[in-house]
């Protein structure tokens, strides 16, 4: 409600006669304490008492109130920072109904006082200094891209080796953001190259020097080798290859090729397949011949595939794919492309299925 909606209102309808009511910056407010709707908060904070803030002072600036996940609230129960932001929330039928609550938002209720100087000083860190965001910040945070897939294959014969995959494998589930999730499956691959290291070296027994050169390769090996080596292992048929290189094909399907050429090529790093392989077709005219594709490694147009190195330029150019997607995620620095809320779709529909047909692969015996 605005104040003057409130004023229209019996004092017995409210908690205060109207004086202690009024109006600042268009928002209702209450013993100077005005609402300020937060768009998100840390799940690590508990929703059933309200957080103190205070300045670098120690000067009390105001309350976090962690309402929205609480349900069947009773009115007469709320502190005075949740009623305000409760008048400010309801319309005036909704008000007059009285019944057990659902806030839609969170609040930072603050003083009226601090108001100014906490949009000009500390909204815009308040992401890091409290672990909430406002959605009037000057860089809020739009919704989680989202598709509907065609369908969902389900996949016999996939073993999760230990419980910290399996952990992994949940926290992908409950990421709602693509970049967040990416990482999270990607980590399904990082501790499986520990994990086949160990089985290496249980399998060694008592053999010292056997350990010490497998602890040496191991140190000496890029990720990105480890990568390759590890789906050259697991990807050994056709049928296999063929799967893997349908994903990457999505990348023309899903109209994400520019894209795609901007992060692989133009921002691209050693590792990348296509520049180790002399007079071949470029990849964007690959893919306007349909991509990695069987007819293509006779088709006369297309140069450098061939029956002997298709599988290893499938194998080895969706290995660089995931770890380049990886580090754009996980690293914002230059000589990195840096992703944004625009490059989410191009995971959604590209890179993660792309890494999740790898990981199927990889998991299953």
């Amino acid at each position: 409600m605005k104040y003057d909606d409130l004023k229209e209102l019996d004092d017995s309808d409210l908690r205060y006669d109207i004086t202690h009511f009024s109006e600042h910056d268009g928002i209702c407010t209450l013993n100077g304490m005005i609402p300020i709707s937060v768009d998100a908060v840390s799940f690590s904070y508990e929703s059933d008492v309200d957080i103190e803030i205070r300045n670098e002072r120690d000067n009390f600036l105001g309350f976090l109130c962690i309402c929205k996940s609480i349900t069947d609230i009773n009115i007469a129960s709320l502190t005075d920072a949740r009623y305000i932001a409760f008048i400010n929330e309801v319309d005036k039928d909704t008000f007059r109904l009285e019944l057990p609550y659902k806030f839609t938002k969170n609040y930072l209720v603050i003083d009226v006082c601090e108001y100014d100087d906490y949009k000009n000083k500390y909204m815009d860190s308040a992401p890091i200094w409290g672990g909430f965001f406002h959605s009037n910040a000057a860089s809020s945070l739009p919704e989680a891209y989202r598709f509907t897939p065609s369908k969902l294959i389900a996949r016999p014969g996939i073993d999760i080796p230990t419980s910290y995959h399996k952990e992994s494998c949940i926290r992908s589930v409950v990421q709602p953001y693509a970049f967040e999730r990416f990482l999270k499956l990607y980590h399904l691959l990082e501790l499986i190259f520990d994990w086949n290291l160990v089985q290496q070296i249980k399998s060694l027994n008592d053999d010292l020097q056997g350990i010490g050169q497998l602890l040496n390769q191991y140190s000496n090996n890029r990720e990105l080798d480890l990568l390759k080596n590890l789906l050259k292992s697991k990807c050994d048929d056709k049928k296999k290859v063929d799967k893997i290189a349908d994903c990457l094909n999505k990348i023309n399907s899903s109209d994400y090729l520019d894209r795609g050429m901007k992060i692989f090529f133009d921002y691209g790093k050693d590792g990348n397949p296509y520049n180790k392989i002399n007079n071949i077709t470029p990849f964007k005219d690959l893919m306007s011949e349909g991509g990695f594709i069987a007819a293509n490694k006779s088709n006369t147009r297309i140069k450098g595939i061939s029956e002997n190195n298709y599988d290893d330029l499938v194998i080895n150019f969706s290995a660089y794919c995931i770890y380049r997607v990886r580090c754009c995620t996980a690293h914002n620095r230059i000589g990195e492309y840096v992703m944004s809320n625009d490059d989410e779709g191009f995971v959604v529909e590209f890179a993660e299925p792309l890494l999740r047909e790898v990981l199927c692969q990889i998991f299953t015996e």
